[in-house]
């Protein structure tokens, strides 16, 4: 996530390679401007989440991100709250 908008990609994984499925990106609302970094890491995250939903569900999925704040949406069972 930047300041102006927040991207995502979704890879699928065939034979020790990664294969891009799918880019998606928006840019950020003005309140979504004012979020700290961190906080637009997070909404980068469960954006890309919700938009790439139909590709994710019933399927495990890998979370990458840039923003090492986030690191403890890794063991998160729920974060939906």
């Amino acid at each position: 996530a930047c300041e102006y908008g927040v991207g995502a990609v979704l890879t699928q994984e065939y034979e020790e390679k990664k294969y891009v499925i799918a880019y998606a990106s928006r840019t950020l609302s003005t309140a979504e401007r004012n979020y700290g970094a961190t906080e637009r890491g997070a909404l980068a995250i469960v954006w890309a989440t919700k938009h790439f939903r139909p590709y994710l569900e019933g399927n495990k999925i890998y979370v990458r991100s840039d923003c090492k704040a986030l690191e403890w949406m890794r063991t998160a069972k729920d974060v939906t709250g």
